[in-house]
């Protein structure tokens, strides 16, 4: 029970410093980058440390050997250009959003890691007589991901539909989307750049969602922005899940090693 919490709070110090030392340094200096460096490592190794063992795997399974397709699958070289792409985008729009947390953000993280670690360490118990030792934390972290994002894209998917428009939102696109990018302040001029890139996307989604009530007269096209919007904004949700259950899976190991 000791070592549970231990656990919990060195996820949660971790997962909080972060982000929170972000949202503190952005504004002031190129050296907040290290923060979204940080984060895309810990997404990064989380993806390419899983699909290279899975992709030979996949490839034998599926796929004739020596087609094309069969060599890109089984190439590292692809398969680790893919995965650190997708980090990429986790990783911006996790602390793009993150600026914007509010308070029932923070307080559903700190329940959100509490229950990625307890069904993390269940997974873990129960696949002990089943899964052999050396994957059986791959395979309990994994699973993890998985059922959290049960948990976490219906609370986003809450949240986007019963949430205020944000101050940005103009009747005019182009107001918009100068008036999201005005709210976006760095020194550093990459960082200016990659949020302003992230807010104006945001701001293009907000505005069509809110203008196709008017605008939109087809039942098809209403759904297809809504579904764009929800899509695009839950690369964060999703990267934030991954983040959170990498920092618990690592900080195992971390104190596995210890009792050792």
């Amino acid at each position: 029970m000791l070592i549970s919490i231990k656990r919990l709070i060195a996820s949660l110090l971790t997962v909080f410093l972060i982000l929170l030392s972000w949202i503190i340094s952005y504004e002031y200096h190129c050296i907040a980058l290290l923060f979204p460096l940080i984060v895309w490592l810990l997404i990064s190794y989380s993806f390419v440390a899983l699909k290279m063992q899975e992709r030979e795997c996949f490839r034998r399974c599926y796929f004739q050997e020596k087609t094309l397709i069969s060599r890109l699958l089984a190439s590292r070289f692809m398969v680790i250009l893919f995965y650190l792409i997708i980090s990429t985008m986790m990783s911006i729009t996790i602390l793009s959003s993150a600026m914007e947390y509010t308070q029932i953000w923070w307080l559903y993280l700190v329940i959100h890691t509490l229950l990625s670690l307890i069904l993390y360490r269940t997974i873990l118990y129960l696949s002990a007589t089943i899964i052999t030792p050396s994957h059986q934390k791959l395979f309990a972290r994994e699973w993890t991901i998985n059922g959290m994002t049960l948990l976490i894209l219906p609370f986003f998917i809450y949240l986007a539909l019963n949430s205020y428009a944000p101050e940005y939102l103009k009747e005019s696109f182009i107001e918009t989307i100068n008036s999201a990018s005005n709210r976006v302040y760095s020194k550093c001029e990459i960082t200016q750049k990659l949020l302003i890139w992230n807010r104006e996307v945001d701001a293009g989604l907000w505005w069509l969602v809110y203008s196709s009530a008017s605008y939109a007269k087809a039942l098809w096209l209403k759904a297809g922005i809504w579904i764009s919007f929800i899509i695009y904004n839950s690369i964060a949700i999703l990267g934030i899940n991954r983040l959170i259950v990498q920092v618990i899976y690592l900080i195992d190991i971390l104190f596995q090693r210890k009792k050792l």
